[in-house]
């Protein structure tokens, strides 16, 4: 096949790209002008260099430097400050000999050769000449995966990653041109990940939307606010409620499962089978359970943890062996209780629409008329949506934070873990400064805040490697055992989850500790009330006039936690705080023309997403239908013949569309083309042709559009 039909079948990650477009100028900005790193923006500075694993806008989970090197590199600056500089101000050539020196410049200073997060710093300086694959072994697998089934040629690979990086992204602009070279920053990465996994871009529309749904909520984390724009009918509103369904999930924990379920509950056995088991005891640990026709079986609270979740995020747990069916059976009978119980509250996201005549009023605070006890008008100042959402945010944050039973248990833990420290000090000593971990690794000493480990063979690494004790210590609060625990742990360092052999060993040290002191101390005893995420979802968030919605809230958007005056009082408090843990998502209709345009204030504010047309599958459909025990079609014919009305065969703007208009903006999305079993004429004459004949009155779509509308 050729790249481009290649990249057609590839949903670029708008929302990455457009960071990326964000923060690359600004990146080759400050290398240009700033000498000292302490002159750099600083929010930009630490994106690129600062930020680790799996949080940087730049990294896709690449490659970053350790604490302790950024420090030595900042404390060389100066040294490395003229040769960024000369990267920053050559776009348009590659600057090899450059390239080298930098490399042996941060080498220095690195305890082992972080090529990639290097690699890294240097593409985003020139994102013209270099592609964002900055591991040397994907970039030669992608240049084996071109070769084997792209028809361009691809020049040989040369075993150099700043040549071969410039090929690839030579390579992409010559076969795929585009107008900003910054529209295909994704492609090669993304090809790599669909070689390395082709059915991926088949799975199902829920399923590519949950595979997205990391991207959506990293961008969310990031910039709290979002808008999903498109044209009509490309499912946005469904899009933002599976986006807040899925940042809002609490995943289960033992507090949850004490308060969901209690000894002597009935509960049906993982077939299905109504009463089969009855639950005997609950402790930390497990929860016995016992039938007519068995012993009774003891399924850890850990496991049953496990698969609640997975339940929650769709995924068919096993069932093979073991006490599997057990926990399964305990996980699905509060998968359904919780979910019983939770139909009637108020669930932590909650979906408005706007229209013109929306004020400040009625979103954030205004004043209200209300007939008193003695049955007289009273005027009363109330917090309206925005203002209650906000207020039930910031309770849960400051609950969270401020628990001071909780505070008590993590100083205790911080005593123990100190004489925990103490302990392997001695251990350390007794053995000759070496105590063994494994066969051939050992902790070698202790500084403030880590221990030092290194293979007995590591000469070179005279210091070893540090193990810090807040990763010990977040591993035991988050109930972790066993290796694969910690390799699964999202809440450690990744040189954690790299070296999780020698860490499971000292954190079993540690629980060992504890028990051998009788310190009755369990990562359970700290457990409290999650920090619940809160999301508003905004339908038709241009139809209001935002400026005058929001007020004052428009500062409030970019600095969260920071309080800001609202021109109403309530019992003499003016003050409105929007915390880090509410978020907001729009919804754009870029078609709709009757609404004023978000001014630039607001915009900056937002990072937009574009949601656009597509043709479904059968399996997405399949998985979409909203009826239960009905079968959905989806009208492909139809569909590309109403896309020819928007783009042409390469696509481009069709000669249907009035040069005014960009396709993207106004082309009709794949729900109109959804049918049930029904005559789809219904979408047709009800739906499809009204707003195409629609366009053409407006002026979207010309005249000549009239007699393939009349046709279809």
């Amino acid at each position: 096949m050729k790249l481009t039909d290649l990249t057609n079948k590839i949903e670029v990650w708008h929302n990455w790209v457009s960071l990326y477009k964000d923060y690359v100028p600004k990146f080759i900005i400050e290398a240009s002008s700033k000498v000292n790193w302490e002159d750099w923006d600083q929010e930009v500075f630490k994106e690129f260099f600062e930020k680790s694993n799996n949080q940087c806008v730049s990294s896709l989970r690449q490659g970053y430097y350790s604490k302790e090197e950024q420090t030595k590199i900042k404390n060389n600056w100066r040294g490395l400050a003229p040769l960024l500089k000369v990267i920053a101000d050559n776009q348009e050539e590659p600057q090899w000999e450059i390239y080298q020196e930098i490399t042996e410049y941060i080498r220095r200073f690195t305890a082992q050769n972080r090529k990639a997060a290097t690699y890294r710093l240097i593409a985003g300086l020139q994102p013209n000449l270099l592609c964002t694959i900055v591991k040397d072994d994907s970039l030669k697998k992608l240049f084996k995966f071109i070769n084997k089934n792209i028809e361009e040629p691809l020049p040989k690979y040369e075993n150099n990653w700043f040549r071969d990086s410039h090929t690839i992204n030579t390579f992409y602009k010559k076969h795929h041109p585009s107008q900003n070279y910054m529209d295909l920053i994704s492609y090669p990465w993304q090809s790599f990940e669909y070689f390395k996994n082709p059915n991926s871009i088949n799975e199902n529309f829920e399923t590519k939307d949950l595979t997205s749904m990391k991207q959506y909520i990293d961008l969310l984390h990031y910039k709290k606010q979002i808008i999903l724009q498109g044209p009509p009918g490309t499912g946005k509103t469904r899009l933002a409620k599976l986006i807040a369904k899925e940042l809002t999930r609490v995943n289960l924990t033992f507090n949850l499962i004490t308060k969901n379920i209690k000894v002597g509950d009935k509960i049906a056995n993982a077939s299905g089978k109504a009463d089969y088991y009855t639950i005997l005891e609950i402790t930390n640990d497990y929860i016995e359970l016992k039938s007519e026709r068995s012993d009774s079986w003891k399924p850890t609270c850990k496991n049953i943890i496990v698969k609640y979740n997975e339940l929650t995020e769709g995924i068919e747990p096993s069932n093979k062996n073991g006490k599997e069916p057990y926990e399964l059976a305990v996980a699905k009978h509060l998968f359904k209780v919780i979910g019983i119980n939770n139909q009637n509250k108020e669930e932590n996201f909650k979906v408005i629409q706007f229209h013109p005549s929306y004020t400040y009023e009625d979103f954030v605070r205004g004043i209200v008329v209300e007939n008193n006890e003695e049955d007289k008008i009273e005027y009363k100042t109330k917090n309206r949506i925005l203002a209650e959402y906000a207020f039930k945010a910031l309770k849960n944050y400051n609950d969270f934070y401020k628990d001071e039973s909780t505070f008590s248990k993590e100083v205790l833990l911080d005593e123990y873990f100190n004489q925990f420290v103490d302990q392997i000090n001695e251990k350390i000593e007794n053995d000759e400064g070496f105590f063994c971990l494994t066969v051939s690794v050992g902790l070698i000493n202790t500084d403030e805040d880590a221990f030092r480990y290194k293979g007995k063979n590591d000469g070179w690494l005279r210091n070893g490697n540090r193990m810090l004790f807040r990763d010990i210590k977040q591993a035991f609060l988050d109930g972790n055992v066993v290796r694969q625990d910690l390799k699964k742990n999202e809440n450690i360092s990744g040189l954690a989850k790299q070296h999780a052999s020698y860490y499971v060993r000292v954190l079993n040290l540690f629980q060992e500790f504890l028990k051998d002191n009788n310190f009755t101390f369990t990562h359970k005893d700290i457990q409290k009330e999650p920090l619940k995420n809160y999301v508003l979802i905004i339908d038709e968030i241009n139809r209001a006039n935002l400026s005058s919605v929001l007020g004052e809230l428009i500062y409030a958007l970019e600095y969260r936690g920071e309080s800001v005056e609202s021109m109403y009082e309530i019992k003499g408090n003016r003050k409105i705080i929007l915390p880090p843990n509410l978020y907001i998502i729009g919804t754009m209709n870029t078609a709709d023309r009757s609404v004023g345009q978000i001014d630039y204030a607001v915009r900056r504010r937002f990072a937009f997403v574009e949601v656009l047309p597509k043709i479904l599958t059968e399996t997405d459909l399949n998985v979409n239908s909203r009826v239960e025990d009905s079968r959905l079609f989806f009208e492909e014919d139809i569909f590309l013949k109403v896309k020819e009305l928007f783009l042409d065969d390469n696509n481009d703007n069709s000669i249907h569309l009035s040069e005014e208009f960009e396709a993207k903006d106004v082309q009709l999305g794949h729900s109109y083309f959804i049918y049930n079993g029904n005559n789809f004429n219904y979408n047709l004459d009800y739906e499809i042709k009204p707003i195409l004949r629609e366009y053409v009155a407006d002026g979207i779509l010309m005249p000549s559009a009239l007699k393939i509308i009349e046709d279809l």
